[in-house]
């Protein structure tokens, strides 16, 4: 109650404009992952377009390399992962505002060799029958596995991986489920002749922090981007860290980003960007299309980064 007070006194005294306005100078890149609800992502696009510059991530790289000269109040769009609900539900409600966006693909995802490692923990625990409770304590449960799995090196994660069915008695279906599937790569072309950019998310969504050695950084960070750049026949330029704290990727995946040739690359620490941001370090502020609409406003200003 008190916050539900707090938070309309918040806004109509006028606080969210001060906010903007303050922040106006700052670059604010904002993080989407999943969309199930048209009308969520028209509510956030309407707001987005009547209150900040949409620009695109290519467009910031070069005001970032001059270090500055952007619009007030500018704004990019993200999504991570790659999933199809982007094509079926997002794409058509940015192109339709005209806001640019840039998304981040896991190449061996696309490719239907793998589907996310998150996604086959959570499908497991939903479906096993070793597992007493609730849909929501099985989710709650495959939480705890998932964030306990990231602390792994990466051999033991696929090891444990590989291990979960026969411990769980479940087997892995072939494809992604279609809850959990990719986009195809025949949907990513025609969205990039729709205005969307396509960055590369590694090939296989490890935690980068926990893979050991270069050879194997290179293989996920250089060798996404040598295959999205095959299925689309243009430079891929913009990475994204996966899960992105700053305990989910060290000097040695930043070095290899650097030897791969990108521009950019985007993590999930919170903040907004100024002229002097590390072009290989980015913060974003991490949005979806769920929030209450009036904290949607906030965390956009920049107040909740």
């Amino acid at each position: 109650m008190i916050k539900s007070l707090a938070r309309t006194l918040f806004h109509t005294s006028g606080a969210v404009r001060a906010v903007r306005w303050f922040h106006r100078k700052r670059m604010r890149i904002l993080m989407y992952h999943r969309f199930s609800d048209r009308d969520a992502i028209v509510t956030q696009c309407a707001h987005i377009r009547g209150n900040y510059q949409p620009v695109s991530l290519t467009q910031a790289a070069d005001w970032l390399l001059c270090g500055g000269g952007w619009p007030d109040n500018a704004i990019v769009v993200t999504v991570d992962d790659g999933y199809r609900d982007f094509y079926e539900v997002a794409y058509p409600v940015f192109r339709e505002y005209g806001i640019p966006a840039t998304v981040y693909l896991v190449s061996e995802f696309l490719d239907g060799r793998e589907w996310l490692w998150g996604d086959r923990v959570r499908w497991a625990y939903l479906r096993t029958a070793s597992q007493g409770g609730t849909r929501e304590q099985r989710l709650k449960a495959a939480l705890v596995a998932i964030e306990a799995a990231k602390q792994m090196p990466n051999h033991n994660r696929l090891a444990w991986l590989d291990q979960l069915p026969g411990e769980l008695g479940v087997e892995w279906p072939d494809e992604a489920p279609p809850e959990y599937a990719p986009l195809s790569w025949d949907q990513v072309r025609e969205a990039a002749q729709g205005g969307i950019e396509f960055g590369a998310h590694t090939r296989t969504h490890p935690i980068l922090s926990m893979v050991a050695g270069e050879r194997e950084l290179t293989v996920e960070i250089a060798g996404s981007k040598r295959r999205i750049e095959e299925q689309l026949g243009c430079a891929v330029d913009h990475f994204c860290y996966p899960n992105g704290s700053l305990r989910d990727f060290n000097a040695s995946a930043v070095q290899a980003v650097r030897a791969a040739g990108y521009r950019t690359a985007v993590t999930t620490v919170p903040g907004t960007i100024s002229g002097s941001a590390e072009l290989l370090r980015l913060p974003r502020i991490g949005v979806e299309p769920g929030l209450e609409e009036r904290y949607f406003a906030e965390c956009v200003t920049g107040f909740r980064s």
